[in-house]
């Protein structure tokens, strides 16, 4: 991949920065991305890549801050992980129905879908008339002007239901916007996870998922105490499912409802830990996370440079971006050239966006032709089936992504679009099983 200007830029220094202003480890697919990142952040200062280094390094907080939001916003959708919104509605109208003013937290609501999800759910849930709160906070002022505007394109609403859809959105020219009934519930709030204290206390509910994953372990440890503290007696924590042992040393209750994970506050004094002998920390690292700072070896071998962002990975981020013919276009070409089956799963959803059912299965099949054990592509279609009524073809795609599954350590990272593990994926497929 050619950037523009072709300089050359050494992230170590960056990546430390960037660490020290708002917690992200970049040891993935963000270390991959960083020197895009660097250059449209320069770009929008009009400055020269190595200008705008150099006033990093210096300290500047106009750049420090311009950095970070160019490489925080994550990718996220309306009803991301449904498994976990189904079972906090679940625990809305057993745990809550008493309570009429309920605080919930959205700790890095990206661009909004997060929280707006949220107020949805405490409508489906019957709670229209109650005074709940819902506060969306992130690092990233410009996500959050996105939030701010709840008006959103097919990429971020490709997983709605019709009836969802049609119940809280109006059209907008070529867009649809959160209608006001849900809009009034959320509050939005610039917040760091790292640098402040929690913007809020006494939460009923707070969901912070798919953030830690970029933080260091001390990092992560360190806001967990802090969500920790912001919970009430009784409320709940409901993290990303490849997130969840991160959780295990905090004095937490684990429910499983169907299918989720979810980690409550006890009521009283915290009890003596009785984590269910299956629930461990992976025995290998936990992803994306690194080595605290001091610990690396004085005779470690120098990091090799980064590698290019593949065609695959350039297709997610353009489709994160809402560019989604420049996503197309990329996942096409990894796919006919590259062989690469997550990028058939990418053009399935991005059929799927555009309401083309069958033409998001044809492009999953394609997947498994290039990889027939693809527990990713076969949990994909399922969805699908189900959602064109085809019960007999759903059953089996699930039957299939459970046998794909077979063997795999719970905590193992899938092949897909998204992160998610190998656990994860099975209790939500085994629960499907018993709907």
């Amino acid at each position: 991949m050619t950037h523009g200007g072709g300089e050359e830029i050494d992230l170590e220094p960056i990546e430390a920065i960037l660490q020290q202003a708002c917690g992200l480890s970049l040891s993935t697919a963000l270390r991959r991305a960083l020197k895009g990142s660097v250059e449209r952040a320069a770009q929008s200062l009009g400055l020269s890549a190595s200008h705008f280094v150099r006033k990093l390094k210096e300290g500047e907080s106009e750049s420090v801050a311009c950095l970070v939001e160019h490489s925080v916003i994550g990718e996220t959708y309306f009803f991301r992980h449904p498994e976990q919104l189904s079972a906090l509605r679940e625990r809305l109208e057993r745990d809550f129905a008493d309570v009429r003013a309920l605080t919930l937290w959205s700790a890095g609501c990206a661009s909004g879908e997060e929280p707006y999800s949220l107020a949805m759910t405490l409508a489906e849930a019957g709670r229209k008339r109650c005074l709940d709160r819902v506060l969306g906070t992130d690092v990233s002022e410009r996500a959050l002007r996105t939030a701010r505007e709840a008006r959103y394109g097919k990429w971020s609403l490709r997983r709605l239901e019709p009836h969802l859809r049609q119940r809280y959105f109006e059209p907008d020219g070529e867009r649809l916007k959160v209608r006001d009934s849900v809009r009034q519930k959320v509050e939005l709030r610039r917040h760091n996870l790292v640098e402040d204290a929690p913007p809020v206390s006494g939460c009923q509910i707070i969901l912070c998922r798919n953030v830690l994953i970029y933080f260091s372990a001390p990092t992560a440890a360190k806001v967990l105490h802090n969500l920790y503290g912001a919970l009430a007696p009784g409320g709940l924590l409901i993290l990303g499912p490849v997130e969840v042992p991160q959780a295990a040393p905090l004095a937490l209750e684990w429910i499983e409802v169907q299918g989720a994970t979810i980690l409550r506050k006890p009521l009283g004094p915290p009890p003596r830990r009785n984590t269910p002998a299956r629930r461990h920390t992976p025995s290998r690292p936990l992803p994306r996370a690194r080595p605290a700072a001091g610990t690396k070896a004085v005779s470690a071998p120098a990091r090799p440079p980064p590698r290019l962002p593949t065609r695959f990975e350039q297709a997610r981020e353009a489709a994160r971006l809402g560019q989604l013919d420049e996503a197309e276009r990329l996942a096409r070409g990894a796919a006919a050239e590259d062989l690469c089956p997550e990028s058939y799963l990418l053009l399935s959803m991005a059929a799927e966006s555009r309401g083309d059912l069958q033409g998001a299965v044809e492009q999953v099949r394609r997947a498994l032709y290039l990889e027939p054990t693809l527990a990713t592509g076969h949990a994909q279609l399922v969805a699908l089936f189900q959602r064109l009524g085809r019960s007999t073809e759903a059953e089996r795609s699930r039957r299939n992504a459970l046998e794909a599954l077979q063997g795999m350590d719970e905590a193992t990272i899938l092949k897909g679009v998204e992160a998610i593990t190998a656990g994860a994926l099975r209790k939500a497929l085994q629960t499907s099983s018993r709907r």
